[in-house]
């Protein structure tokens, strides 16, 4: 099947599955069998196409706001036909479906047999471009193809997005065979899913046949085709239904790799290519695939070099580097992890403390202090899990284990406040004296990458972050209190106020804390 997707924004994807059962839904992996869309008003499980006997179907899974034929709102867990003009409404997603090689039925209900044309000559993707360019070819057909390929690797080398490339591909493509005795339709497709990517003419629906597609990718082997030949691999109905008389599917093959399709048909007329037009449009398949796969070499540099610049901010160095190798996927994913240690660290008064100052010197010295606390927190392997005004949230032991999180927390908490005590005495030194209370908790929490897919963010959840922040509030001015939970993990190297203190607390009631009046364990250097 192959279905147009036009978004929120406006833009088109196209979409090719082989598989008569199609799920749709927000957000989905790409997949042989389903399709994400970045629509906010679908389902995560949203609806269903099938193709069976012919016939094309859709089915809504219970969405909440429903799935939409022609303007009409259809039953749940109903199969509703499909026409080849139906309009399919999902969220703020227009669907169109197309079949594409399926036959329509005939006038007694029974398929029509597979039409038998097939392709007549073949091309080894994988010659070298000597090979291409100089194998039974004349002088004139030497010139013309190193022209075309010098030529586009001129045009390509300045692209830096794959729309880009795809368009002067295509246009490049064109020039290179002017079509003297028919119209010309081209396209390029994309990816394990043939993703049209572009075609030509856009003012007229694409004339790709996906079986001839699929046939070149999985054979790595470049076909021409032409209506009324004999013998060959593969059948193609859809080029008969839109009159291609003649066409070449060549792959684009980087060191093995299959990454896309390219296509040219002959419309009308008698203008069919030859073997010689086959060797050109593999030659500029070739080049193309180089261009491609260069661009993804660099897209995936850069995404990790912005990717690993937020994570820094966030992580210790190695959970930073290791993440960022995997920025698309962010394999963290929701679960409940059943110890980490939670340190919440804001400044005392702090509304009444800045509401005497300029607001350029609040945000300086917030600036100055979350300066030189994060590194304490990354040094003893804690997650900078958000700032929130004056306050900072740390996490120890998420997104990694870590069997000396209570440790670390400590020492950060005691390493943060000895920092904010010379800040004071130096670089603040006349302005209003910022001072921190720190609150320690351990327990369970949800750890994971929440929010919209160009914007994931690492947070944690849970009853466990709201008991933090109650020692926090109790805490004094310079001081550091962690619960018994923690405490009773670290009662051998922290030395502490006995007893406990009480602290009253609004939805948690009466709670013990320990205030930490030094470390007596090993310190870290």
């Amino acid at each position: 099947m192959r279905i147009s997707c036009t978004g929120p924004t406006g833009i088109t994807e196209q979409f090719i599955k082989e598989s008569d059962s199609v799920l749709i839904g927000r957000q989905l992996p790409p997949g042989p069998d389903q399709i994400g869309l970045a629509d906010g008003e679908v389902s995560s499980r949203h609806a269903r196409l099938t193709r069976k006997g012919g016939e094309t179907w859709i089915e809504d899974l219970g969405s909440t706001n429903g799935t939409w034929v022609d303007q009409k709102k259809i039953k749940v867990k109903t199969r509703t036909r499909l026409t080849a003009e139906s309009v399919v409404r999902i969220g703020k997603t227009t669907l169109k479906v197309d079949a594409d090689i399926m036959p329509p039925p005939a006038a007694d209900g029974k398929l029509d047999p597979p039409l038998k044309e097939k392709p007549v000559e073949i091309v080894e993707a994988g010659q070298s471009m000597p090979d291409l360019f100089l194998a039974g070819a004349s002088l004139d057909n030497i010139r013309l193809r190193l022209s075309a390929v010098c030529e586009l690797g001129a045009s390509l080398g300045e692209i830096d997005n794959v729309e880009s490339l795809a368009s002067v591909l295509l246009d490049h493509l064109h020039r290179a065979f002017p079509g003297a005795g028919g119209a010309r339709h081209s396209g390029l497709l994309l990816g394990s899913d043939l993703i049209l990517k572009a075609f030509r003419p856009e003012d007229q629906a694409p004339t790709c046949s996906l079986t001839l597609a699929r046939h070149v990718r999985n054979q790595k082997k470049g076909c021409l085709w032409q209506v009324d030949a004999a013998g060959g691999v593969d059948k193609s109905a859809s080029l008969i239904q839109t009159g291609v008389q003649s066409a070449m599917y060549v792959p684009l093959i980087w060191k093995d790799e299959v990454l896309g399709v390219l296509y040219l048909d002959a419309v009308s007329g008698k203008a069919e290519f030859d073997l010689d037009d086959l060797r050109l449009i593999q030659a500029i398949a070739a080049q193309a695939a180089m261009f491609i796969k260069n661009l993804s070499f660099q897209q995936t540099m850069q995404r990790e070099a912005l990717v690993k610049t937020r994570l820094l901010a966030q992580f210790p160095r190695p959970i930073a580097e290791r993440l960022a190798r995997q920025p698309g996927r962010m394999e963290l994913v929701s679960e409940r992890v059943e110890a980490v240690t939670v340190l919440f660290s804001d400044i005392r008064g702090f509304t009444k403390l800045s509401a005497g100052m300029e607001p350029e010197l609040v945000v300086q010295t917030l600036n100055d202090m979350f300066h030189d606390l994060t590194p304490i927190i990354l040094k003893y392997n804690g997650t900078v899990d958000k700032y929130m005004g004056d306050a900072v949230l740390a996490v120890f032991g998420s997104p990694d284990p870590d069997t000396q999180q209570w440790e670390n927390a400590v020492q950060a908490a005691l390493e943060m406040q000895a920092v904010i005590d010379h800040l004071v005495s130096g670089r603040w030194k006349g302005r209003p004296a910022f001072r921190i209370g720190i609150g320690i908790h351990t327990g369970p929490v949800i750890h994971g990458f929440i929010g919209a897919p160009e914007r994931m963010e690492y947070t944690v959840i849970g009853s466990t972050i709201n008991t933090a922040s109650r020692y926090c509030a109790a805490a004094a001015a310079g001081e550091v209190l962690i619960s018994p939970a923690a405490y009773a993990r670290l009662h051998h190297c922290v030395e502490v106020d006995h007893p406990p203190r009480d602290i009253e607390t609004k939805h948690e009631g009466k709670l013990k804390a320990y205030l930490v009046r030094g470390w007596t364990g090993v310190k870290r250097s």
